[in-house]
């Protein structure tokens, strides 16, 4: 069946809450059939309401699969075979999972966040991380092998280069100057600055 990967700590900032609240949906929809979803991370704190959904939710029982631990050739098993990595977090400062994912030429449906936006450009899914309809819409057509969105994806995923670290360091090192001299402006002398009024 086909299956979706959720990527990183469970921790309320990740927002797996949404993901298990679609699942249900999707559940209730479209029963044994509805796809999979697959959280690989540990549990983290501030987890509680997901934590009590994963164990007493009964519809997320057959549908939601907890992996805590994997090493690297299980994480690149379990991405290369998703239909999409999802990532509706409300805050991360880089997200090297979804950059993981795209290398490995898996679509993404992740939050419209700019940390996103400049690591990955127009190449995910972008959606707002409350607009659970949106997300269960983009994951029922993300779970159709030839959905154009996910073919449309797929197609400029090819060739796709991750950013290096020497680029985003560069990136950090624009920002920096630009600082400087946004600072350096806000410095100007104003009119009568320097005028010695002792006599």
């Amino acid at each position: 069946p086909p299956y979706f990967v959720a990527l990183g700590t469970i921790e309320a900032r990740k927002n797996h809450l949404l993901l298990l609240h679609v699942w249900r949906a999707l559940v209730e929809r479209l029963g044994a059939a509805a796809p999979k979803l697959i959280i690989i991370g540990q549990r983290g704190w501030e987890c509680e309401q997901v934590v009590d959904l994963l164990e007493r939710c009964e519809a997320l029982h057959a549908a939601v699969q907890e992996v805590p631990r994997c090493n690297d050739a299980e994480l690149a098993t379990w991405l290369r075979h998703a239909q999409a990595l999802l990532f509706p977090s409300f805050a991360e400062g880089y997200g090297l999972p979804l950059i993981e994912a795209l290398a490995a030429g898996v679509p993404v449906i992740a939050s419209d966040l700019p940390a996103f936006r400049e690591v990955a450009g127009d190449l995910p899914v972008y959606l707002d991380p409350l607009d659970g309809l949106g997300w269960l819409d983009a994951i029922l057509d993300f779970a159709q092998a030839q959905h154009a969105a996910r073919q449309t994806q797929l197609e400029r995923l090819q060739g796709y280069t991750p950013p290096s670290w020497a680029q985003h360091f560069d990136r950090v090192d624009a920002w920096l100057h630009g600082l400087d001299r946004h600072a350096g402006a806000e410095q100007r002398p104003v009119a009568g600055d320097g005028i010695d009024l002792a006599r």
